[in-house]
């Protein structure tokens, strides 16, 4: 049985570069994403997911074949309407919405991808009606939550969130670390906090983005002035009284930012250098990393510098496979180098 679980969505993804390249129907996932941020350092993963009839068998035999365990991806009878489209900006931000990116987007692209139906992109009312029958029951599989010491928990529907986190806490206690990314809020209610989910969440490791949303909506007008800016950082200050041990906020290529319970501070994570050719999962990858890291040391700092070694694997390639081809020895010597950067770091001038 696996130490390490990843729960969330399997999708297919489209993506658009800066640069104009397009990778049409690439494996892609939070849930896969962060199982291959794990597996690339060795460890057992179980994959605890939902697909549809129609999802490519070989795609999770690809992931069998790289030491993921499949057998907690339950196949339903509907399609697999886990559609996702994912246009990146020069500046490295993103959008899976296509008028916001007609803009940016090559000629050619409608001819290698689908622009004209309708996908799910995030909060839409398609996406909100498929991403709950998507959402995996961990109930479901309860032999393998029994076994599980260290659990991601990737971007899925509240009431689904909630549940698998209570159930695999009621399972095993003390004895399972669970990670979160997000929501931790209702649809529309980006300003209020589901006390029941983050009481039973370790780590919350939100993006940038999503915490910002939740601090627009959180904080007042008043109190963004009274903080300069960094209200979004005081955000996450708050969010610890709900019973995490630490929130990682992920900034892309500008690193990470960990505050640990009964820290003032904030500790800054670097990245480790790589040429980015598709940033989609790294966030998710950086997760599973995260997670391996904090098993293998007790140290969230440390942590971190696994899940930043994770992620700049993912980006140098399109989709996730390539990543599963790494071996342990190379992703240890990033480590290595990374945990020098840190020991080490730069002056500023």
């Amino acid at each position: 049985m696996s130490d390490f679980l990843a729960l969330g969505n399997c999708t297919l993804d489209d993506v658009v570069t800066p640069d104009g390249r397009v990778s049409p129907r690439q494996l892609g996932g939070n849930a896969v994403y962060a199982a291959a941020g794990m597996r690339l350092w060795g460890v057992d993963v179980s994959l605890v997911s939902v697909v549809g009839a129609d999802y490519p068998a070989t795609w999770l035999e690809q992931l069998a074949e790289a030491g993921i365990d499949v057998t907690a991806v339950t196949r339903i009878e509907e399609p697999h309407l886990l559609r996702s489209r994912a246009f990146y900006f020069p500046d490295g931000s993103r959008t899976d919405r296509i008028e916001e990116a007609r803009a940016i987007l090559p000629a050619h692209a409608g001819e290698i991808i689908d622009l004209e139906s309708e996908y799910t992109d995030t909060g839409s009312p398609l996406h909100r009606r498929i991403w709950p029958i998507f959402c995996p029951d961990l109930s479901q599989w309860e032999t393998i939550a029994q076994h599980a010491a260290f659990a991601h928990f990737a971007p899925g529907p509240l009431p689904c969130s909630r549940a698998n986190a209570a159930f695999l806490k009621h399972q095993r206690g003390g004895d399972v670390v669970i990670s979160f990314d997000w929501p931790w809020w209702d649809w529309d209610l980006e300003g209020q906090v589901d006390a029941a989910l983050l009481r039973n969440i370790d780590y919350l490791l939100p993006s940038i983005e999503e915490l910002a949303l939740h601090a627009d909506a959180a904080i007042s007008e008043k109190e963004r002035g009274e903080h300069s800016g960094g209200h979004v950082f005081e955000a996450a200050r708050r969010l610890l009284d709900y019973g995490p041990n630490g929130v990682g906020v992920k900034m892309g290529a500008r690193g990470m930012r960990l505050l640990l319970r009964g820290q003032k501070g904030w500790n800054q994570i670097p990245t480790h250098p790589a040429q980015v050719v598709d940033p989609t999962g790294a966030g998710d990858a950086f997760c599973g990393g995260f997670l391996v890291g904090l098993s293998r040391t007790s140290d969230p700092v440390r942590a971190c510098l696994h899940g930043a070694v994770s992620a700049s694997f993912i980006i140098e390639e399109f989709g996730v496979l390539h990543t599963l081809q790494v071996d342990t020895a190379t992703a240890n010597a990033r480590l290595h180098s990374l945990e020098h950067t840190l020991s080490h770091p730069k002056s500023s001038v």
